[in-house]
């Protein structure tokens, strides 16, 4: 079983892996039952909990990982939901193009993965940023919303992946 979260494309190795005695009947063949049934340079195609047993199917090659890593800047912490190898959503909240003032929030990414959370410097010179995994076909309206420097949240999905509501 995995001694802490693996996100997408973590590579994968024995120190990731606690021994645990389990008894799976028919299913071995679906878990990783050594060290030895992991391929050389192998990561995960998709987040793996602490304390989930590996199951082969989250096994593979980087070239398999339909995600790429962004860096989000973030303003305030972050919910105690979004943690890595969790998945959040990224919402844009566009400035007010209209004479009313209000700002409008898109729902852009329903699905990213917390690969990492830098909570930055204690002196407040470096600021907090989350590092998610965004689907490849998503990755190009990230980056134009970071390279306006608008407003993007990375909002927990509670209950997602073990996660307690």
């Amino acid at each position: 079983m995995t001694r802490s979260p693996i996100a997408p494309g973590d590579s994968i190795d024995a120190s990731d892996l606690v021994v645990a005695e389990v008894r799976l009947g028919d299913q071995t063949d679906l878990y990783a039952g050594s060290v030895d049934a992991i391929p050389e340079g192998a990561v995960a195609t998709r987040a793996v909990q602490e304390g989930e047993l590996l199951p082969m199917s989250a096994i593979g090659q980087a070239a398999e990982v339909p995600l790429r890593p962004v860096v989000i800047p973030v303003a305030a912490t972050v919910a105690e939901s979004v943690a890595p190898g969790s998945t959040v959503e990224l919402w844009h909240t566009a400035p007010a193009t209209d004479e009313s003032g209000d700002a409008q929030a898109v729902l852009l990414v329903p699905d990213a993965v917390v690969r990492r959370i830098d909570e930055g410097s204690s002196l407040g010179m470096r600021s907090m940023s989350v590092e998610v995994l965004v689907p490849s076909s998503s990755v190009h309206e990230v980056l134009e919303v970071l390279s306006k420097d608008e407003r993007l949240d990375v909002i927990g999905v509670p209950g997602a992946h073990g996660l307690a509501p």
